[in-house]
C-alpha cells in the first residue's frame, strides 16, 4: 500500500488518526534513505562512456540527435559528438575520435548496460561483452567495466555530463543548416567547457588536470576502423540495400556477394578486398544513391534508358546542364562523354565545351571535346607553347570544316 490506502484502512478500522501522523511514522521507522560511497580516480584511471538525445533543428526539420560523450572521472572533461543513431558504427566512431582528441587512452572504460557494449546478461550480475567491445579494447589496451542495472549513479560523471553539455552547448542554439555545422559548433562550446577553471578543481580547468594525466595514459595507436561490417547481394538494379538505403556498385556485379564497410558519413563496398564504390551515407528511407559511372557498360546497350535513370538524375548540376544543352536527344554520345570526364576530369571537359562554343554550338560533340582536350598543354613549361599552338590549330580546323560544310543551326547541310 501507499501511504495513502495505509492512513484511508486505519480510518475505515475506527482509528482517530491524521495523514501526516501516518506519513511520519513510516519515514521514521521504514524508509531508509540509500547512502553514496564518495569516489576518487587516479590520474588516468577511468573514463566513462553514455548516449543522450539532442533535440535541434536541421535545415529547418525538427530532429533528434543522438549525443555520444566520453567523460573523465578524474577533472570532467568532455569530449561528445552528434550522430543519426547509436548503432555500432557511431558506437566506435565516437569512442576513436575521443581517444584522438584527448591524445591517449585512459586505462578502464565504464558503460552503462547499452546494446553496444553488452551481448548478453549471464546470471544475475554477469554481462558479456559484445564483440565489437571486445576488439575495439585489444586493441587500444583498455579494460571495461559495466554499471550494476538501474545504478547510473556508478558513472555520475558522465550522467550529470550528458544533461550538462546538451544545456550549455544547446539552450541557446538549436537551428543548424547540417548535422556538420552543429558538431563544429558542439566541438567550440566543449573547448570553452573544458578550459573553464573550477572550484572543485582547486581553481584548475579540466585541460590542466587532462594534462597532468598524459604520462598515466596508454600511448595513443593509429585509428581503429570504425566501420560496421556487412555482407550483402547485388540486386538486379546493380545496388545493394543497407539499412532500408539503396547504394549502387559496378553493374558486372550483380548476382554477386559484396562486402560493406558501414560508416557514420561515407559507405564502402568491397569485391574480393577491391574497394569497387563508395558513398557518402543517406539517412532517409528507401533512398537510392546511384553513380551513373556504374552503369556505363548497361547504358551502352540501353542508351534510352539514361534519360529517365536515377543515375542521371542525381548527376552534377554542372552534368545536368551539360546534357539538357547539347545532349538530350545523344544519350550514347553523352555515355562516351562521361567515360571521357572519368578518364580525365569535367574542368578539361567544360573548357573544351566553352572553346567550342565560342565557335558554334553544334560542334559541342563528344568527338570533338576530345580532339581538344588530348592536345592541351602539358604540364612541364618547355612543351607549353608548343601544345598551345596544336590547340589553337585543332580548334582552327574544326572552324574550317564548320565553314566549308555550313552547318545550319539544326546541325543539317545547307543546299
Amino acid at each position: 500500500m501507499k501511504k495513502i490506502d495505509i492512513h484511508e484502512k486505519l480510518v475505515e478500522m475506527g482509528f482517530d488518526i491524521s495523514y501526516p501522523t501516518v506519513c511520519n511514522y513510516i519515514r521514521e521507522n521504514h524508509e531508509r534513505k540509500e547512502a553514496f560511497i564518495r569516489q576518487e580516480y587516479n590520474l588516468g584511471e577511468t573514463l566513462e562512456f553514455d548516449w543522450g538525445e539532442v533535440k535541434l533543428t536541421i535545415a529547418g526539420k525538427p530532429t533528434t540527435l543522438q549525443m555520444g560523450l566520453l567523460t573523465t572521472a578524474k577533472s570532467s572533461y568532455h569530449y561528445a559528438r552528434l550522430y543519426q543513431n547509436q548503432k555500432m558504427e557511431n558506437f566506435l566512431d565516437v569512442h576513436v575520435r575521443a581517444f584522438n582528441n584527448i591524445g591517449g587512452v585512459h586505462r578502464e572504460l565504464v558503460y552503462d548496460n547499452l546494446k553496444q557494449a553488452v551481448r548478453k546478461f549471464v546470471g544475475r550480475n554477469e554481462k558479456e561483452a559484445t564483440e565489437d567491445l571486445i576488439k575495439i579494447s585489444l586493441y587500444y589496451g583498455f579494460k571495461y567495466r559495466f554499471c550494476n542495472l538501474a545504478r547510473g549513479n556508478e558513472k555520475g560523471h558522465v550522467e550529470k555530463g550528458i544533461e550538462f553539455v546538451r544545456r550549455k552547448a544547446f539552450s541557446s542554439r538549436t537551428d543548424f543548416d547540417t548535422v556538420k555545422e552543429a558538431n563544429a559548433y558542439l566541438k567550440e562550446k566543449l573547448l570553452e567547457l573544458n578550459s573553464k577553471k573550477r572550484n572543485w578543481l582547486q581553481n584548475q580547468s579540466p585541460i590542466d588536470i587532462l594534462k597532468q594525466e598524459m604520462p598515466y595514459l596508454i600511448p595513443l595507436k593509429p585509428s581503429y576502423d570504425a566501420s560496421r561490417r556487412v555482407e550483402a547481394r547485388v540486386n538486379k538494379y546493380s545496388v545493394v540495400n543497407i539499412d532500408q538505403n539503396k547504394y549502387s556498385v559496378p553493374d558486372y556485379l550483380v548476382g554477386k556477394f559484396v562486402n560493406v564497410k558501414v560508416y557514420p558519413d561515407t559507405i564502402e563496398i568491397y569485391y574480393k578486398d577491391n574497394k569497387v564504390a563508395e558513398h557518402k551515407r543517406s539517412y532517409q528511407s528507401h533512398y537510392w544513391t546511384v553513380d551513373i559511372n556504374h552503369f556505363i557498360h548497361t547504358l551502352k546497350k540501353k542508351p534510352g534508358a539514361l534519360h529517365s535513370s536515377v543515375g542521371r538524375h542525381q548527376l552534377s548540376p554542372k552534368l545536368q546542364e551539360i546534357y539538357q544543352e547539347y545532349y538530350i536527344n545523344n544519350p550514347r554520345d553523352f555515355i562516351e562523354l562521361l567515360e571521357l570526364i572519368k578518364e580525365k576530369n569535367l574542368k578539361s571537359v567544360v573548357e573544351a565545351i566553352a572553346e567550342l562554343k565560342k565557335i558554334k554550338k553544334e560542334l559541342v560533340t563528344t568527338d570533338n571535346i576530345k580532339n581538344i582536350i588530348f592536345k592541351l598543354p602539358m604540364d612541364n613549361t618547355t612543351s607549353k607553347t608548343k601544345d598551345l599552338s596544336i590547340q589553337k590549330a585543332s580548334i582552327k580546323q574544326i572552324a574550317i570544316l564548320n565553314e566549308m560544310f555550313n552547318l545550319n543551326p539544326a546541325g543539317r547541310y545547307k543546299n
